[in-house]
């Protein structure tokens, strides 16, 4: 765990964690405030970022 507060736990990247990170990451509505529209993240994308 890296962070807690409360009820909010802030913990490393597992590898299970990907692919609903690179689905929540690929939604327009996300990525209209993240990365823009035009630049949805893979699996591949995922592993260099984060």
């Amino acid at each position: 765990m890296l962070f807690q507060n409360g009820s909010l736990m802030v913990r490393r990247l597992k590898e299970d964690d990907k692919h609903l990170l690179a689905k929540w990451l690929s939604n327009p509505v996300v990525l209209e405030y993240y990365e823009g529209r035009d630049n949805p993240f893979n699996l591949h994308k995922i592993d260099q970022v984060f």
